[in-house]
């Protein structure tokens, strides 16, 4: 139970910081720009809600979710999303699940059934240099970049500590908040972070 409390919350963290796309997360797991942000809420019998939907700069689809633990049901909600996409826009996405978590990535990219094939990506976040996120204006990009295999974490926690001191207070306390939840994600990096 307190496993399923704490997915919950990162999934909403991660899922709010994603409300503005960050750019050069997407352009370093796709190597293409986004053009237009999409709406990512199917509202139904029961509402469903991706995590991240764009237009990127070829006019295709990009569908993101974003998954701090391993879930043994993500193929079967993969094609619920990409069935709901198809739906409302008439096409198919290019779809990744990118795995955040702290453990061994376990998480099935694909279905293999009689009648159906169906994959898509799954990458690890740590696998990453997110240099690039840490240079980013973005202070999404920043924040997401303490999840990933970061080679200068002084250089991270100055760039964090400048952006969030040009924000203003109510903006400041939100980035905090979410930074402070992903930062549960990494333990090493959390007791490195309070030492700051």
């Amino acid at each position: 139970m307190h496993k399923e409390k704490n997915s919950f919350v990162y999934d909403r963290t991660l899922r709010e910081l994603f409300q503005n796309a960050p750019k050069a997360l997407i352009k370093l797991l796709v190597n293409k720009e986004i053009k237009e942000v999409l709406e990512t809420s199917f509202p139904k019998v029961e509402e469903r809600r991706v995590d991240l939907l764009t237009r990127l700069e070829d006019d295709t689809l990009f569908h993101l979710e974003i998954q701090s633990i391993n879930d043994t049901l993500m193929p079967k909600r993969m094609l619920k999303y990409a069935s709901l996409i198809y739906e409302n826009y008439d096409e198919f996405p290019q779809q990744m699940v990118l795995y955040v978590g702290n453990r061994d990535i376990k998480i099935k990219s694909k279905i293999k059934k009689k009648n159906l094939r169906y994959n898509y990506e799954v990458k690890d976040i740590r696998e990453f240099d997110c240099s690039k996120l840490i240079e980013s204006d973005d202070i999404t990009d920043n924040i997401m970049a303490i999840l990933c295999n970061i080679k200068d974490i002084d250089k991270l926690f100055a760039k964090l500590q400048e952006k969030l001191l040009n924000l203003e207070s109510k903006k400041r306390e939100d980035y905090l908040r979410k930074l402070f939840y992903l930062l549960r994600l990494r333990p090493d990096i959390n007791e490195l972070y309070k030492k700051k």
